[in-house]
């Protein structure tokens, strides 16, 4: 693959979404939601709340809102040209298909990671003033690692919109996968305890119940956020919850290895339909 043709496919969407007021609009809602998260528990009557309890609740609402805005950023990548016909254009010039798919790549995840990042800084200015301090590399970690999550989930959204002939079958592609991704996964890890245990999940926790929760981006997103506050602020984190010796599999290199084939699985299953596609 030609970088260069690479790169100037992703200066491209980038310069089209900034153009659209895409970019506008992540930095804008990200940071309106996760400020709010941040922000409310100090507004809770009888809770006593501190900058830690403010990250951890922009963390919580960013597992559900990244996905989302990842998602709808990118999975019309390649089917809306697809389906209108302009990709067969771009593909008349010297790119290949593999070139095209890690460019679209490469530009709409550019776009998330700065529109999530902005968004998500404004969340730490908000903690700062709401509670009068900030735990600075807890809240760098957990910003590096939410952009992380939205590069995860831009490769997911790619990876379906190059397998996906139409808009419609890349949005319901998207859909079904933040459902199962963000929303259901909860109930896989829940439900499995419930069958073998006999009893709701209660800490100290066996360690493949917490590996099944962090199978899903979502919930390796989760897990890293832990191992890195609570190894910031001097507070228990996942060691404390498991029965028995620590695994290996809930390491934070183990998890970002995850989250890393969450990324290359889609990306490489899209480009290789994408490459026996008929586009004629």
């Amino acid at each position: 693959m030609n970088p260069n043709r690479i790169s100037t496919i992703a200066r491209k969407e980038v310069d089209d979404s900034v153009r659209s007021r895409l970019l506008w609009g992540i930095i804008g809602l990200v940071a309106v939601l996760t400020s709010f998260a941040a922000a409310m528990l100090q507004f809770v009557p009888g809770v006593e709340a501190d900058a830690l309890a403010g990250i951890n609740g922009a963390t919580e609402l960013a597992t559900l809102l990244v996905p989302i805005v990842a998602l709808v950023a990118a999975y019309l990548a390649i089917a809306g040209e697809r389906e209108s016909g302009s990709v067969k254009v771009l593909l008349g010039f010297p790119p290949s298909r593999a070139e095209v798919v890690a460019g679209k790549f490469l530009g709409r995840a550019a776009l998330v990671i700065v529109g999530i990042s902005a968004g998500y800084a404004v969340s730490g200015v908000v903690t700062l003033l709401v509670y009068g301090s900030l735990p600075v590399v807890a809240f760098a970690a957990t910003l590096a690692l939410t952009a992380l999550l939205g590069a995860v989930f831009v490769a997911i959204a790619v990876g379906l919109s190059a397998l996906s002939a139409t808009r419609s079958r890349a949005m319901t592609g998207s859909i079904a996968v933040y459902l199962v991704l963000t929303l259901f996964w909860d109930f896989v890890p829940q439900g499995t305890y419930m069958l073998v245990e006999g009893s709701s999940p209660t800490a100290p926790l066996p360690g493949w119940f917490l590996l099944l929760q962090s199978l899903s981006p979502t919930g390796a997103y989760g897990s890293l956020v832990t191992a890195v506050v609570s190894s910031e602020v001097g507070v228990p984190g996942l060691p404390a919850l498991v029965a028995g010796a620590f695994p290996f599999y809930l390491e934070p290199w183990f998890l970002l290895g995850l989250l890393a084939a969450w990324a290359a699985v889609p990306l490489l299953v899209g480009y290789r339909a994408f490459e026996r596609a008929d586009l004629a």
